[in-house]
């Protein structure tokens, strides 16, 4: 019984990780952003430092990856502990 609340508690974990990882991602605020419309002249525009991923950005992906991982993990621990109790049935039939 114990078990199943672990399970249960890490899949919920998994799923506020990647709720809120990819609240995060999507959510931040863009530090850059620019208006460049000048037909007439001859200066070139350069996008050098300009950096879309920013700090709340990348926490936000690595949230979203790690309950990712989490979420996959046992989810195959329990199938995969699930076809070791039929097959161990089926051995004793």
């Amino acid at each position: 019984m114990l078990r199943r609340i672990w399970v249960w508690v890490l899949l919920g974990a998994a799923a506020v990780l990647v709720l809120v990882g990819g609240g995060m991602l999507l959510f931040a605020p863009a530090s850059f952003g620019w208006t460049a419309y000048a037909p007439l002249s001859d200066e070139s525009f350069s996008f050098t430092g300009m950096y879309p991923l920013t700090t709340d950005r990348a926490v936000g992906a690595g949230l979203a990856i790690v309950g990712l991982l989490l979420l996959v993990g046992v989810l195959g621990w329990v199938f995969g502990r699930r076809s070791a109790l039929r097959d161990q049935i089926e051995m004793t039939d």
